[in-house]
């Protein structure tokens, strides 16, 4: 039997009691649109105002405000955004200006002495004796002091680094989890604005056919529970919408008031790499790593610090003294001999470590050195865990996905078509459309969760490496 979408079989009052169905999503994308001006051609039947009704195009979704196909910024343009104006990634970079601060002062040398002197008689005998000194000493660094210092700063530089890129990747990893949840939002939202446009349609098609009394208060009753559930799934979906959108904004610097449109980005289907390249990438490249390495190397090098400072500095000393001495005659005491003289003197001022050789800097170091090492070894492991789970979410999200695009949607569509068009031959009820047009809208909000997810474990994967692996396409 051939079957004309465009006509209904209304030989039975039976079968026009059961005709409506609830065409949503699958009429919307299997039967051709009837011409404009059928819907407005007079002695329409109820039929044709269905099939019209139900057919019309409706205006585009409102989740287009939000996340559209061709404008916006994309995940990259989202990245660079909040590299540059997020708040806290600013406050934290300022810890680079501290670091770099620290090693110009670690390179500096000992500061220079001078001393003045100054010594007279003039509230004793005061008979003119004085005696005026100048001083210049020079501390000299022993025991290679200097050149361990600069090191401990170097090290706290690249430490510092580190820790900044490891906040960078955090904040990556949110930004790319809240973009594929903002976009499989906006595809639910989306859907449920399509079935509820649908939907009104069939209620306004439905109040014409039950005062024609081609249909029953049943069928209107349950019609108008199924259109307030999926009322209530929009609002929820917008609702989620706009608080993921918030959250981008605030990552990327964005006022709560400034616009923003998300441009869909589709990741690759396969990445391309194994398991085994994920963990060395990851062993290799991954910030907070690389950090604890360098926390690591900075606590050997303040070991070998506090030995340094366990050496003595050794200052050397120069001193230019001009000197006037009275001496008194050997026959004569009242004669006065008037003595002067210039002295240049040099010196050499070594401190003895007889007590303080540093040893409880040092037994400080040795103990923050095995800490760093434990914690180094501690986040390898994690490091590990981190990856072999993400990879292992990855290929389940990617199987999910293929068994919904290969299986679950194709074999759910056609489902819904046969019970479709069995109603429209009388042969079903009204309950048994409305039960599968809801496994079939299960099927695609399944399906819009498992794109989601496929986008989620992609970014906790990226994140997990520490490195982009997931070049998008428009």
């Amino acid at each position: 039997m051939k079957i004309n979408p465009g006509k209904i079989r209304a030989s039975k009052s039976r079968g026009l009691s059961r005709k409506p169905p609830l065409l949503f999503l699958w009429m919307s994308l299997s039967l051709p649109a009837l011409p404009q001006s059928a819907a407005q051609m007079p002695g329409t039947t109820s039929e044709g105002m269905t099939e019209q009704t139900i057919l019309q195009r409706e205006p585009s979704s409102i989740a287009e405000q939000y996340v559209s196909e061709t404008e916006g910024l994309a995940v990259p343009e989202l990245l660079k955004v909040m590299l540059a104006r997020n708040k806290g990634l600013e406050a934290i970079r300022t810890q680079q200006r501290q670091a770099d601060a620290r090693l110009a002062q670690a390179r500096l040398r000992p500061n220079p002495t001078f001393d003045i002197e100054h010594a007279d008689d003039a509230l004793f005998a005061n008979e003119g004796e004085r005696r005026s000194s100048l001083s210049l000493s020079q501390p000299f660094e022993l025991g290679g002091k200097r050149r361990k210092r600069i090191q401990v700063a170097q090290a706290f530089a690249e430490l510092t680094k580190a820790q900044i890129a490891e906040v960078e990747r955090q904040l990556t990893t949110q930004v790319w989890t809240l973009f594929g949840q903002a976009v499989a939002a906006a595809d639910q939202l989306e859907q449920l604005e399509q079935i509820g446009r649908l939907n009104q349609q069939m209620i306004r098609v439905m109040e014409t056919r039950l005062a024609a009394g081609d249909a029953s208060k049943l069928d209107q009753r349950l019609l108008q529970v199924t259109t307030n559930q999926f009322e209530a799934q929009r609002f929820q979906a917008e609702n989620q919408l706009l608080g993921l959108l918030l959250q981008i904004k605030t990552l990327i610097g964005f006022s709560p008031e400034d616009p923003l449109v998300l441009r869909k980005a589709h990741p690759p289907e396969d990445i391309g790499i194994s398991q085994q390249t994920a963990l060395e990438m990851a062993l290799e490249r991954r910030p907070d790593l690389r950090a604890a390495k360098v926390r690591e190397a900075m606590a050997e090098s303040e070991i070998e610090l506090a030995k340094a400072e366990a050496f003595p500095n050794i200052s050397a000393s120069v001193r230019y003294t001009p000197e006037k001495n009275i001496i008194e005659g050997l026959l004569k005491p009242e004669e006065r001999i008037v003595d002067r003289d210039k002295l240049l003197s040099f010196g050499i001022s070594i401190p003895l470590p007889i007590f303080n050789r540093q040893q409880g800097n040092i037994a400080e170091a040795a103990s923050l050195r095995a800490r760093a090492r434990s914690e180094r070894m501690s986040l390898e492991q994690a490091v590990r865990r981190d990856v072999l789970l993400a990879y292992q979410r990855y290929q389940a999200a990617r199987r999910s996905l293929e068994v919904f695009t290969g299986n679950v949607l194709p074999e759910s569509r056609e489902s819904f078509q046969i019970v479709q068009l069995a109603h429209r031959l009388g042969e079903l009820r009204l309950l048994d459309v409305i039960n599968q047009e809801r496994l079939f809208l299960e099927a695609q909000l399944s399906y819009v969760v498992a794109q989601r997810d496929y986008f989620t474990a992609l970014a906790d994967l990226e994140a997990a490496i520490g490195k982009d692996i997931t070049p998008l396409s428009d």
